[in-house]
């Protein structure tokens, strides 16, 4: 094993799972390794209980891969994952191939923004590596808007954690979403954060319909569930 990281194993849904993660004292692996579980259970049990079989799942935010293999390993859905720190892309690699799901996951070494470009990667603490952000303008991480990604079939679920970033990605999804409809799973931190990706989703048709995790994340989903439907299944 490389330095500066470890593994948990837990069995889940019949399957045994091996999640490398980074070195304690980091926030995600120290749950993972206290419940013997995935981390933030809930969303993903909401995301399982939501989730339109044959759609595409996109794991903005993938970190060291938890959501992406759970995603890819429970749900038996297409994953694309994002992920702009390098250490973490690492790990969230060797998760895929080693629990055996890189057939149905494709991931991005970039973060996620409003338009092709470039941030800065400003590191988290060392006691929770899921707060990396970025800071858009100029840098050597690469950005994409997920418009610009070539996604074959339908998306039916975006999850969102990017540390303050949410509404740039949003900003940069208003084909993706007005064309499937997706679900979304988004952190907004504060009320100030969820004011900022709940204004531009009302006016796309999409309303509130859950929290979840102990940092705020919440489920949105299309009003006109039918039309939704109906674009999902090609009818």
């Amino acid at each position: 094993m490389m330095a500066g990281m470890q593994c948990q194993s837990f069995d889940f849904a019949g399957r045994r799972f091996d999640l490398f993660l980074h070195a304690d004292p980091d926030h995600l692996a120290r749950v993972v390794k206290a419940t013997r579980s995935f981390y933030e259970n809930d969303v993903l049990m909401k995301c399982r209980e939501a989730y339109i079989p044959g759609t595409t799942i996109l794991d903005v935010g993938a970190n060291v891969g938890n959501h992406t293999l759970f995603f890819a390993g429970v749900i038996g859905a297409p994953v694309i994952a994002f992920e702009p720190h390098p250490p973490s892309f690492d790990l969230l690699g060797m998760n895929v191939h080693v629990n055996e799901v890189a057939d149905r996951v494709r991931l991005h070494l970039s973060a996620v923004g409003a338009g092709a470009g470039m941030a800065d990667l400003v590191a988290g603490p060392a006691s929770n590596r899921g707060m990396n952000r970025c800071a858009f303008g100029a840098g050597d991480t690469p950005v994409i808007a997920l418009d610009q990604v070539d996604i074959a079939g339908p998306v039916g679920l975006v999850k969102i954690d990017v540390e303050g970033a949410e509404p740039a990605v949003l900003a940069g999804a208003t084909g993706l979403l007005r064309a499937w409809m997706p679900d979304l799973m988004i952190e907004a931190a504060d009320t100030a954060a969820f004011t900022t990706v709940a204004t531009p989703l009302l006016d796309l048709g999409y309303v509130p319909r859950g929290r979840f995790a102990a940092t705020p994340t919440y489920w949105f989903s299309a009003v006109d569930q039918a039309a939704r439907m109906r674009r999902l299944l090609g009818r």
